[in-house]
């Protein structure tokens, strides 16, 4: 008892907060040293060990959402409704003709304007995102003629695949997040040992995991790690001596 918990000691100063990012290979060894099933009879198949893994992604994801995806496109005078990537989680900045437009739900149209705001054109003023699919983006009032169209720009919080492959990283890869890849390691412990009935081990790696969330949460967009050049891209273009 003593020496696993010395060995859990250890590892746990091995991989608080690594500057470097983790395959998924990585997240796998770590899992099994932290819920100490690392010996040659292992208790849990790989294919667990990942859905735990995966599982804590997708909580961090929805939780602290740091992955800010854009894209572009083109309105359609008489089309109301526009495709958002398969990624789109949840919409963060709109704009039209590099102005920011405002989000409404249909429910607040519905208030507002009756339903008949469905059959107005115009230069549109607000998006909202259609719920029965989640998949679409539409405008009020839709762009009826030419004159109302215009490039579309957005911003959008985004999901990430599932990890698969040995060599892929969470949170696609992005390397500004690599900092927050062990707390997916603490999630999948927890539940590893929670089913072997540890119950103070796996209290605690919840505790460790739900600390390295808000931690992510409150550092992630504020982006501590990027590190801009201090040397200016075009020297001419200074201003002053």
């Amino acid at each position: 008892m003593i020496k696993n918990t010395l060995k859990i000691f250890v590892l746990l100063i091995g991989i608080a907060s690594p500057s470097w990012g983790l395959t998924l290979a990585d997240l796998r060894v770590q899992v099994r040293d932290l819920a100490i099933d690392n010996g040659t009879r292992l208790r849990y198949s790989t294919t667990t060990v990942d859905t735990y893994l995966n599982e804590a992604q997708r909580i961090v994801i929805l939780d602290a959402k740091p992955i800010i995806k854009a894209g572009t496109f083109e309105l359609v005078a008489g089309t109301t409704y526009y495709s958002l990537p398969s990624n789109f989680l949840q919409m963060r900045r709109l704009s039209l003709r590099y102005l920011d437009i405002e989000e409404i739900t249909q429910e607040a149209l519905d208030n507002k304007v009756g339903l008949q705001w469905q059959t107005s054109g115009g230069l549109p003023t607000n998006y909202y995102i259609a719920f029965a699919s989640r998949t679409k983006v539409g405008f009020y009032p839709f762009p009826d003629t030419t004159s109302s169209t215009g490039t579309v720009r957005y911003e959008y919080y985004a999901q990430s695949t599932d990890l698969s492959a040995t060599t892929d990283e969470p949170f696609g890869g992005d390397a500004e997040l690599d900092p927050y890849h062990y707390i997916l390691a603490y999630y999948a412990a927890y539940r590893l040992t929670a089913l072997d009935g540890r119950v103070d081990l796996a209290v605690f790696y919840r505790t460790e995991f739900a600390e390295g969330l808000e931690r992510m949460k409150r550092e992630a967009l504020a982006r501590p790690s990027y590190r801009p050049s201090a040397m200016p891209i075009n020297r001419t273009n200074r201003v002053g001596p």
